[in-house]
């Protein structure tokens, strides 16, 4: 489960709940910092740290605070003799901090701008005996949202929000808790392509949306539970959507004459990523006529175009893996978008 999504759920219950945060790993651990989970007395939990030795781990302590009242640390050896069964686990420690949850405000108020699109940080206390949190909810401008005016250590605020991991500061010690909203993928064309990239966005946790102006493609029946469905015209649904930085968007609409609909409406809002499926002749004459009608050459060369890894995908299903190897490069700010980059410009040429 999304992080984003466990602060909503958490917002919402009022379960006794223990949120477990990884604050720093040394070595191999199975999750990164800011994964989290939420444990409730009754022995049931949503979302994951990692699993095996660490989230046994976790649980047991989390039950023994949820018992007590209080927040406090642990520290997870995961050492490399250790096994369950006949599969050696990570060798490593995870640092875990483990948060009894009094004030549901705070993530409220966290919840409602992980709505909107913005990252925030919840301000946390995890020093000794005044461990606990959210002592503060920041926005992404550095405007404390949530809580009282507490000095605001600058330079660990915005290696949170650059970073989108835990920061520790130097000088307060203070944990700054980085939340990134959930990524948003908007589909707009609900064929068999659109149907495959639905279920793959569900299982990478994207928050999916498929639109067509066809109403037998948009069908909530055809896609994955949670899927949200939108019939209209597609500038129209481009129009309506929350747009932002975490939005990505893939154009695999029925007709030239949509694509370019799709195109022309997309390049007049902010977004992440967007590309469109099509042959090297349809690409040309859609970035050509985008630039004819007056938007920036640069943004619109700029479009993924045709979109995904040049790997020989055929099948729907291996078009959607295709396109999502370049959205998760572009998602993990990874090294292989530059070749990816270079070698649409050969497939465009």
């Amino acid at each position: 489960m999304h992080a984003s999504e466990l602060i909503k759920r958490l917002s919402e219950t009022s379960r006794a709940a223990a949120l477990v945060v990884v604050i720093d790993i040394k070595g191999s651990a199975p999750r990164h910092p800011g994964s989290k989970m939420l444990v409730f007395a009754d022995g049931s939990s949503m979302g994951t740290i990692g699993g095996g030795f660490v989230e046994a781990s976790a649980m047991g302590s989390a039950f023994a605070r949820l018992a007590s009242g209080t927040s406090g640390r642990i520290v997870v050896e995961m050492l490399g003799e250790q096994a369950e069964g006949n599969a050696p686990i990570c060798g490593g420690t995870a640092s875990l901090a483990i948060f009894i949850v009094n004030d549901r405000a705070a993530y409220a108020a966290a919840s409602e701008q992980l709505d909107k699109g913005r990252r925030v940080v919840l301000v946390c206390s995890i020093d000794g005996e005044r461990m606990g949190g959210p002592v503060a909810v920041v926005d992404a401008e550095g405007h404390v949202i949530y809580g009282p005016e507490v000095p605001i250590d600058d330079a660990a605020l915005t290696t949170a929000l650059d970073s989108g991991f835990p920061a520790i500061s130097q000088a307060d010690g203070l944990l700054y808790d980085a939340i990134v909203p959930q990524d948003r993928l908007l589909i707009l064309g609900g064929g068999h392509v659109g149907q495959a990239l639905a279920r793959l966005g569900a299982e990478l946790e994207f928050r999916v949306c498929v639109g067509d102006s066809r109403q037998e493609f948009v069908d909530p029946g055809r896609f994955p539970a949670g899927t949200e469905t939108r019939l209209g015209e597609f500038a129209g649904i481009v129009a309506a959507y929350p747009f932002g930085a975490s939005t990505y968007v893939v154009v695999v609409s029925p007709s030239h004459s949509s694509d370019l609909e799709c195109v022309r409406a997309i390049l007049k809002r902010e977004y992440r990523y967007a590309g469109f499926i099509g042959s090297r002749r349809k690409t040309r004459m859609i970035l050509d006529q985008a630039i004819a009608d007056g938007f920036p050459s640069e943004k619109v060369t700029a479009l993924r175009g045709p979109i995904g890894a040049d790997i020989g995908a055929e099948t729907p299903a291996e078009i959607a893996v295709a396109i999502f190897a370049e959205i998760i490069a572009v998602r993990r700010d990874s090294p292989a978008i530059m070749a990816m980059d270079k070698d649409r410009v050969r497939r465009r040429a």
